[in-house]
Order: structure tokens, then sequence, then C-alpha cells
């Protein structure tokens, strides 16, 4: 005997929700993801290894200028959150948020402390 299985329709509205969806940085993100998922561990090495180096100029760069001591907590605590994640073997989106957040963070106060 056969079995069927049969589907809700489509409605309108879920046809188009998926097709905006879809779209621009999310399917990027996405393939980010996947891509990240294959080799877990060997882009967690090279990630950590990137955002606590560029964290770590941005601290050096903040403490030569004499900045301001918010700068330099930001800086660290950036760094260190996005470290914890990965440590952690969080979700693929958190580590690369956290990643891309990080790297974004430091890359600005070293431009404002050059």
């Amino acid at each position: 005997m056969e079995a069927t299985v049969k589907s809700a329709p489509a409605t309108a509205g879920s046809i188009k929700r998926t097709q905006t969806e879809k779209k621009g940085l999310d399917i990027w993100f996405n393939k980010q993801a996947l891509k990240f998922e294959e080799a877990r561990f060997g882009w967690m090495t090279a990630y950590i290894t990137i955002q606590s180096c560029l964290g770590s100029v941005a601290a050096g760069l903040i403490l030569q200028n004499h900045a301001s001591d918010i700068m330099l907590v930001i800086a660290a605590m950036t760094t260190m959150a996005c470290n914890s994640v990965f440590i952690a073997q969080g979700p693929a989106k958190w580590c690369l948020s956290s990643f891309y957040l990080s790297v974004l963070i430091n890359l600005i106060l070293v431009l404002l402390n050059l």
C-alpha cells in the first residue's frame, strides 16, 4: 500500500515571505555558517587568532595614545566575548556574528587611535 502525504496549500503570504527572506546578506551569512560548520575547528582557530590579534593591536594603540579607558574596556570586552563564544562552541551564527562584530569594533578603535 502506498501512503500519500497531503501538504497544506501554500498561501500567497508564505510564498512571498520565503522569497524575500532569501536575499542579500541573509544568503551570504547562511553560506558562511554552512562553510563554518564543515570545518568548525579550523575556522575557529583562524578566527580566534585574527580577532585576538586585532584586539591586541587596538588595545596597544589605545594605551600608547593615552586614550579613554572606556575604549580599552570596549576593545577587551568584545575580544573576550568573541573568544568565549568560540571556546564554548556556540552555534555557528553566534560565532560568526561575534567575530564580525569584534573585528568591526576593534577596527574602528584602531582607526580612531592611529
